[in-house]
Parts: C-alpha cells; sequence; structure tokens
C-alpha cells in the first residue's frame, strides 16, 4: 500500500511543479529528494530477506465483466509489484531525475523542471508496473515530455529533430501496443479471459500454446521496441541527432532513462519467454550486440564533438546489455546467473558514468561556449577540478575499477566466453576502441597546450562542484561496494534462470 501512496504523492508533486514558475527547481528537487530518501529506506526493509520473486504486490481492479453464464470473463487491474531488479531502476530513476534538474538553468521556468518531474515520474510508474496496459501507458508518459523539451528548449534543428524522436520512438511503440493486444487476445481465446497481466501473458505455458506466426509476432514487436530505445544498430540514427539537439538536462534523462526502460524490457520482461526463441534469432541478438559493440565505438572515434562522442559511448556501454540478454538465452545455472545480473547491473550503472559525463560537460560548455574537440585543449591549465570530473566520467566509461561501469561490462565479458568462446576477442577489440578514443577525446580536450582563444575561464562554483562530487560519489559508490546490489541482481536472475 505504501508504493501506491508513493505513486500518488510523486502524481501530485508533477501536477505543482509545474505551476511553481521561478521556485519549480527548489520544489521539484526537494520533493524528489524526500521521494528518494523515502524509497531507499522503504527498499533496505522490503529486500532485507529478498529470495529473488516479486514482492510489495499491490492490485486494485478497476473494471471487471462476467457473462451471464461465466463464459466470458473482462478484468483490467492497477497492478503493482517490485523486483531486486526493478527496485535499484527505481531508486536511479530518482536519481536521473535528481540530476537532470539539478543542473537545469532556473530561468527555465516550470514548465521545463515539470517535464522532467513528467519523465521522472513515468519512468518509475514503467518499472512498477505489473499490468502491461498501464505499462504501455507510463512508457509512453516518458516518451511525451522529453519530445516537448527538444521541441522547445532544444538547441539547433529542434522541431525537426524532436519530430525524428517522435517517429521512431512511436513506431516501436505501435509494435509494442500491437504485440500486447495479440497476446492478450490469444488469452482470450485460450482462457475465455480478457486481461493484461504480465504474469499471465508472459507465461511460458500460455505462450508455448498460441500460433507460431503470432507468437514470433509478438516477439518482433517487444525486440523492435526495446532495441530503438536502447539503441541497437541499425536502429540508433534518432541517437546522436537527439542528444546534441537537447538540453542538457533532458540530455541526461534520455541517456539515464530511455536506455534503462530497454534494460528492464529485454530483461526485466521478454526474458522469461526466452526459451522459446528460435536458435538463429537467438544468435542474431548476440550478433547484433557484438557489431553495435564495435560500430559504435568506430563511430565514435571519428566524432570531433564531445556530445555526440558521449551518446555513441553510451550506445556501445548499452551493447553490453543486448549481449547478456543473448547469452543468457543459451547458457545454463550460473553462468545464465552472471550474464542476467551482468546486463541488469550494467542497465542501472549506466546512469552514473552517462549523467557524470553529461553534467561534466555542460559545465565546460557554459565556459566555453564550444563542445568541438578542437575548440578546447588544455583545460587543465584553467579549469582543473571541471576537468577532473570530465575525465572521470571518461575512465568510467572505459570501465575502469573501482567506477560503477567496471562490474557489469566485466561480468558480461567472464559470462560471454562460456558462452560464444573465442567471439570474445571481439568485446575485448570493443573494448580497446572505447578506451582508444575516449583517451584520445581527453588528451585533445583537456591537455596539452591551452587554446588562447577561449580566453579567461573560471573553475567550478561550490555548487557545480557539489553536483558533480555527488554524482561521482554515487559512481565510486556503485563500483567499490557493488556486492549490496549485485546480491539482489543475482537473487532476482536467479529466480529467473529457473534455479530456484
Amino acid at each position: 500500500m505504501l508504493l501506491l501512496y508513493f505513486f500518488i504523492v510523486f502524481l501530485a508533486a508533477v501536477i505543482v511543479s509545474f505551476f511553481m514558475g521561478k521556485y519549480s527547481k527548489s520544489f521539484s528537487l526537494i520533493v524528489l529528494g524526500l521521494l528518494t530518501v523515502f524509497f531507499v529506506i522503504y527498499s533496505f526493509v522490503k529486500f532485507y530477506n529478498y529470495n529473488g520473486k516479486i514482492i510489495s504486490k499491490y492490485s486494485f481492479l478497476l473494471a471487471s465483466f462476467t457473462s451471464s453464464n461465466h463464459s466470458i470473463t473482462v478484468n483490467i487491474n492497477f497492478s503493482l509489484g517490485l523486483t531486486g531488479f526493478t527496485d535499484l531502476l527505481i531508486i536511479t530513476a530518482l536519481l536521473v531525475s535528481i540530476f537532470s534538474i539539478i543542473i537545469g538553468n532556473k530561468e527555465n521556468g516550470g514548465i521545463f523542471f515539470g517535464l522532467l518531474m513528467f519523465a521522472g515520474y513515468g519512468l518509475t510508474g514503467l518499472f512498477a508496473m505489473r499490468d502491461f496496459l498501464f505499462f504501455f501507458i507510463f512508457w509512453e508518459i516518458v516518451l511525451i515530455p522529453i519530445f516537448f523539451l527538444i521541441a522547445r528548449y532544444g538547441s539547433v534543428n529542434k522541431e525537426k529533430i524532436s519530430i525524428k524522436f517522435f517517429i521512431y520512438t512511436h513506431v516501436g511503440s505501435l509494435f509494442l501496443l500491437l504485440s500486447i493486444f495479440t497476446l492478450s487476445t490469444y488469452y482470450f481465446i485460450k482462457y475465455s479471459i480478457f486481461t493484461f497481466q504480465i504474469a499471465d501473458l508472459m507465461s511460458l505455458s500460455f505462450q508455448s500454446s498460441i500460433p507460431l506466426f503470432a507468437l514470433y509476432f509478438s516477439f518482433f514487436g517487444f525486440l523492435l521496441a526495446f532495441f530503438i530505445k536502447l539503441p541497437s544498430f541499425p536502429l540508433h540514427s534518432w541517437l546522436a541527432d537527439t542528444y546534441t539537439s537537447s538540453p542538457f538536462s533532458g540530455t541526461v534523462m534520455l541517456s539515464g532513462g530511455l536506455v534503462t526502460m530497454a534494460g528492464y524490457g529485454l530483461l526485466g520482461v521478454l526474458y522469461p519467454v526466452t526459451s522459446l526463441f528460435p536458435k538463429t534469432l537467438v544468435y542474431f541478438i548476440i550478433l547484433l550486440g557484438l557489431v553495435s559493440l564495435v560500430y559504435f565505438g568506430l563511430v565514435a572515434m571519428f566524432q570531433t564533438n564531445l556530445k555526440r562522442m558521449i551518446a555513441y559511448t553510451s550506445a556501445a556501454e548499452m551493447s553490453f546489455v543486448t549481449i547478456a540478454f543473448g547469452t543468457a538465452i543459451l547458457s545454463t545455472g550460473y553462468v545464465r546467473v552472471l550474464d542476467l545480473s551482468g546486463g541488469m547491473f550494467q542497465t542501472f550503472s549506466h546512469v552514473f558514468v552517462a549523467s557524470l559525463a553529461f553534467s561534466a560537460l555542460y559545465f565546460i560548455y557554459k565556459r566555453t561556449h564550444t563542445m568541438e574537440i578542437y575548440g578546447l585543449g588544455g583545460l587543465y591549465h584553467k579549469m582543473p577540478l571541471a576537468s577532473t570530473f570530465f575525465l572521470a566520467s571518461f575512465l568510467a566509461s572505459l570501465g575502469l575499477p573501482s567506477l560503477a561501469g567496471f562490474i557489469g561490462e566485466f561480468s558480461i565479458t567472464v559470462s560471454s566466453f562460456q558462452t560464444i568462446g573465442l567471439f570474445t576477442v571481439i568485446i575485448i577489440f570493443g573494448l580497446i576502441l572505447v578506451a582508444a578514443y575516449l583517451i584520445w577525446g581527453a588528451q585533445r580536450s583537456l591537455f596539452g597546450f591551452y587554446n588562447e582563444k577561449l580566453g579567461e575561464l573560471k573553475d567550478l562554483n561550490k555548487i557545480e562542484f557539489t553536483i558533480l562530487f555527488f554524482i561521482l560519489i554515487s559512481s565510486i559508490f556503485v563500483g567499490v561496494y557493488p556486492t549490496l546490489f549485485f546480491k539482489i541482481l543475482s537473487l532476482y536472475a536467479t529466480h529467473l534462470g529457473g534455479l530456484i
């Protein structure tokens, strides 16, 4: 019941934030801070003796109908529930909302911060829903405010790019909706019960009984929607333009929000029925992850704009989730658990890496008015604090131990070797690519001779330093003490893997 009250209070805060004007930023941060503290405490209590299954269940019957002869039943439920995976994702959704709002320009007003709050509310709701009808509603809730953030507050070609983003994401949403209705229809045909409950529609016993063409169509719809959000090659062409045009607050929400939606969709929603995937499809998914990792690394290497480089870096890092998803289908026992746990860890830890990178770049851009690598140079001479935080984000992206990016990538690489053998060399090559272009980017922009055309630059003020320090400490905490999170994810992965 507390989980329901949490969402009611959050929704009320979202509505109020639109009308707070110049106080909207402060109001939003206070509310989000309180909600985050409450949810972290709630999580510690609820997950103290976690067994890997769904807990904190709540279901409210919105509509019910049974025909006179009891042959047809219609049930529409508002259902909530948490797993070890979704609990961590809700916490990161709250944190990424704070990160995006805290770097926002106060002068943008209530609508700007209200949209960010609305997107954060959509994320938290999506992860808690146990009914596909409301899952889809919250899926759309996340996309709508981000579209308006780009269209209204974006930079170059913001109208064109926002429409491109809208088309891409809603094509995926359309197929997601069609897949949900396909499963719901066949469930009705089989059991005479019309429902959208995820537990019912994603049941192996049910899906194995429906016609193959319907089953494969539903798989296609889910995979298309999730791979667009990830994004995966070749469904990524919206990525760089959207990240570049979006205001930095919107970019943080994109990199920390949309990718977690995709990771959750693959590992938390679709995985329970992947034993029905044809082997050809599984090998194609693994190949897609490997190709995406190398392709995004190569593309990032040739970027001269730091924001575009980080955007492709983000996509390369999330390619590990695709690889983990594919190899987990083929693996067995505790190798499967490591695959799943690594993919889940990569999904939520990526939020801290991307948030630090885009936030540090934002404070550099405020002073230099450029994100071009060749327009910078020697920033360490004038802005040692900002440069240090930016360099730390690069080190986290390339998977340096003790930072958030290491655990997931290492787990996936080790477990993948058990499944795909020497093809793991491609993963190693991808990691080398990531390290190469990030070191090159840091060397060109942060070190060397100072570009005098930039003039006199001031380093971070106390507030900006505190913001970046908070994000960096969060990243270090996840990297240095991963057991706290990995244990919960492993228990859930063990349950998914059929070992309990």
